[in-house]
């Protein structure tokens, strides 16, 4: 007798995204084991992610026809004028995006010779730290970049010469710097309102190593009208920094063996602040009565994958997308731009955290500095020495004259292993169902793996062509009453019917989809396939 077709559904197939660090086999049909420029959407759809449009024309300032990457990026409000700076090489650079083919403009400094500037706004101006060098301030009349005045001016300790902060923070009415060469430990504060006086009586420092011994200040924060200094192993939390010279002025807290590897990770994100430790991803964040600080590793379902990356490099980028709702932690020197999704907490071995992919680049595209500017904008500074926005559905290179280059890139997504139920008896694999909406135009493979093997059984390729929904007259025609170029027929599910062969008792999805400028979004998958033999 015929064994009959048998039908397991993975409607919520990645509702959760990745998961590198528990075992494969244990895990749900709504985690992931690979997730690759794709996002997921509220309502759990997985989808590309968009790509990057550059905005201008890549620079020309590296050796031959090498541009050098952007290292740091910032928006700035001067008056009622959104101004926009780059650290590029041994400048900052003014850019202007309405002069796309021309955009670099020099600001005149000379003697610098790193780009990874910390940008500061404070008080309707706007500064700039880097380790090694002294902080410059921004002349909003003439346009340029000056040496801030008085940067080696200090009070209480004439034994220090050199005034070279690494990072900084313009907040409660003072600017606060820290990791200067000659003493990584002291935090020096400027005079009330004042960014260029650090020698007057107003001004100040803390000298951190009588708090947490020996380390190097990292990031400086504010967070619930207190401030946080973080060094590479420590964090200490004051109380009343309104008046650092007041009694009030106070530790808080210590928190020992945590700290931040990296300056440019620290976002604040509502009422919370992200870092990123050596053991990962973390929230410093308050209770409902704001009396403790209890700390979250918000990676734990990559934790291990994250560690190895931070002992390969410590330059690492991070941004909050308040209008995606994402924190984006760009690992700079290793093209892995990992994605934490916070609308969308999912289970882990403690807690809940948020729902994570990864992002990688082809050609020199990754990120090297991002910003979220004013107008709900990602903008992105790249290796290869252009600056894009987060938009459209292919990685589009701007060339010259108002013409660019589009180029696909490819989303990847792999399931867990699913047990097809039958115990010792292996399952004659026959179809599976993917049901996907729009991506005109998308090459998909897919590849699936059987039984635990590392080897793909088989592959199977196709295109994906959706049905246009709604009168192609009303909508598309070039007669129409409202022209071809603005409207456009709407592309809607359409069900794709893959053959499988082989059999199997455990089976493994890999979907691998190359853009065609259009989003495609996988709704639902389910596996077909009879009872085959015991083994």
């Amino acid at each position: 007798m015929a064994k009959q077709i048998q039908f397991k559904s993975l409607d919520n197939i990645g509702l959760n995204g990745l998961n590198t660090q528990s075992n494969p086999a244990s895990l749900d049909a709504s985690f992931l084991t690979k997730a690759e420029n794709i996002v997921i959407r509220e309502s759990g759809r997985i989808s590309f992610r968009k790509g990057l449009k550059q905005k201008i024309l890549a620079n020309t300032y590296g050796s031959g026809s090498t541009a050098l990457p952007i290292g740091s990026l910032v928006e700035f409000q001067n008056g009622s004028t959104y101004e926009y700076f780059a650290g590029i090489g041994t400048q900052v650079y003014k850019i202007d995006f309405t002069t796309p083919d021309a955009s670099y403009t020099s600001t005149g400094l000379t003697g610098i010779t790193g780009d990874d500037w910390q940008f500061i706004k404070f008080n309707e101006n706007l500064y700039a730290v880097q380790g090694g060098h002294a902080p410059l301030e921004y002349n909003k009349t003439a346009g340029t970049w000056d040496l801030l005045e008085n940067n080696s001016a200090f009070s209480g300790n004439s034994s220090w010469t050199t005034f070279d902060p690494s990072c900084a923070l313009g907040f409660y009415g003072r600017v606060w710097a820290g990791g200067i060469t000659e003493n990584d430990n002291v935090v020096w504060y400027s005079d009330l309102l004042l960014a260029h006086k650090w020698g007057t009586s107003g001004a100040g420092y803390l000298d951190l190593k009588t708090v947490w011994g020996q380390d190097t200040i990292v990031g400086i924060a504010p967070f619930y009208g207190k401030i946080v200094f973080f060094g590479e192993n420590n964090i200490a939390i004051y109380n009343n920094p309104t008046d650092p010279k007041a009694n009030d002025f106070i530790l808080d807290e210590v928190i020992r063996g945590v700290g931040c590897v990296s300056r440019d990770s620290i976002v604040n994100v509502g009422d919370d602040l992200l870092f990123l430790s050596k053991t990962g991803l973390r929230s410093l964040y308050r209770t409902s009565q704001k009396d403790k600080v209890p700390l979250q590793d918000l990676s734990r379902n990559i934790t291990d994958t994250i560690i190895r990356l931070i002992d390969n490099t410590n330059n690492v980028k991070g941004v909050y997308v308040e209008n995606e709702g994402i924190y984006l932690l760009s690992f700079v020197d290793l093209n892995v731009t990992y994605v934490f999704d916070l609308k969308h907490k999912v289970p882990s071995d403690f807690g809940s955290v948020p729902r994570i992919t990864k992002w990688t680049f082809n050609s020199n595209r990754e990120p090297t500095s991002l910003i979220y500017t004013n107008g709900f904008d990602l903008l992105i500074g790249q290796k290869k020495g252009s600056i894009c926005e987060y938009e459209g559905y292919y990685d589009t290179e701007y060339v010259s004259g108002g013409s660019s280059n589009n180029f696909s890139y490819t989303g990847t997504l792999k399931t867990i292993w699913v047990d097809l139920g039958e115990g010792v008896i292996a399952s004659l694999l026959k179809e599976m169902k993917a049901v996907i909406e729009g991506g005109q135009g998308a090459t998909v493979s897919v590849k699936w793996y059987t039984d635990y093997s590392t080897q793909a059984a088989s592959t199977q390729t196709f295109q994906l062509n959706p049905v246009p929904s709604g009168t192609n007259f009303l909508w598309g025609s070039s007669t129409a009453l409202y022209g071809a170029a603005k409207y456009a027929p709407y592309y809607s599910l359409k069900e794709y019917n893959i053959p499988l062969s082989r059999s199997a008792k455990t089976l493994a999805i890999e979907m691998i989809g190359v853009t065609a400028g259009y989003v495609a979004s996988l709704q639902d998958m389910s596996l077909l396939y009879k009872q085959g033999k015991i083994r």
